[in-house]
């Protein structure tokens, strides 16, 4: 697997941003198709490998062996300053899968400055669902975060991303620490939308009106359709219609983003909406809650 940990390298002159005794954990997933005589679906397959505190549950099918599911586990239940973690994800053409979590993602306290790092990378020929359970960002942490999407013409997406600083339940806030992360997304290469987000504890922008307007938490999500399907105005306005608490914008005939400030609970009921909806209006998918997020 290659891990470009280049990607997280701190400007010339300054202390390397990690440490080589980090905790390193890799995992590649690699989804393939099974096709019968007449070129049709039978079952996506998934094979995988890992290194260090990543795994994989096992490859489930509530929805029929067309659909893979897969859950990511990492077994210290966070990351701590000075791991990395690296995610390889390859979605053949005509495969179906679905990836999500058990639990939040927890980015833990760095008090002594040792930034932790996570790059996830995606090449999509087929469909692909990308639903984690949120991510926290806790006081100290300090974060570099790349997650790097190539979608194919053949290929799909649907995948969110919640970010929650703080754990307000027991009262604390962002206050210390930096948080980094890059969303970037290649249509067969051509880079069509990079996002980088920045934030420090007690950062201006957390009561900002135009940033997160004295929210701790926001979401986005994204959906791309393959080349021979259009992202229509009717389609937009519907969606809107159907999800008004979530503000889209159209970054290209294939990529639709959709933003989202507040209440995690309600953040995470919102994507909910907007993921069957555009499964089923748009990428013409059946797809069941996993149970997974009921327990």
């Amino acid at each position: 697997m290659s891990v470009r940990i280049s990607e997280h390298e701190p400007s010339s002159g300054s202390a390397p941003l990690l440490l080589s005794n980090r905790w390193h954990g890799e995992l590649r997933l690699d989804f393939q198709a099974r096709v019968d005589s007449q070129g049709q679906l039978e079952r996506t397959v998934l094979d995988f490998e890992h290194q260090g505190p990543l795994r994989i549950q096992k490859a489930l099918y509530p929805d029929g062996l067309a659909c893979c599911h897969a859950v990511i586990i990492h077994p210290p239940g966070g990351i701590a300053a000075g791991d990395f973690l690296a995610i390889t994800i390859d979605v053949a053409q005509n495969a179906q899968a679905l990836i999500t979590t058990p639990s939040a993602t927890k980015w833990y306290g760095a008090y002594g400055g040792t930034a932790a790092a996570q790059h996830i990378e995606m090449n999509v020929k087929g469909q692909l669902q990308w639903l984690p359970a949120e991510t926290i960002v806790y006081d100290h942490a300090v974060v570099h975060s790349v997650l790097m999407m190539d979608i194919a013409p053949t290929g799909s997406l649907f995948g969110w991303d919640t970010l929650i600083y703080g754990r307000h339940g027991s009262g604390e806030r962002y206050t210390h620490g930096s948080f980094n992360q890059t969303l970037r997304l290649a249509l067969d290469d051509d880079v069509i939308w990079i996002e980088r987000l920045r934030l420090v504890g007690n950062d201006p922008l957390f009561d900002s009106p135009v940033g997160l307007q004295g929210h701790h938490a926001l979401s986005t999500c994204w959906v791309v359709v393959p080349a021979d399907v259009t992202l229509s105005d009717d389609c937009l306005t519907a969606l809107r219609a159907h999800c008004p608490g979530v503000a889209f914008t159209r970054l290209h005939p294939r990529v639709l983003v959709g933003r989202l400030l507040g209440d995690p609970i309600d953040l995470r009921t919102q994507l909910e909406v907007t993921w069957h909806w555009l499964s089923t209006h748009v990428l013409h998918q059946t797809m069941g809650t996993p149970r997974l997020w009921a327990t």
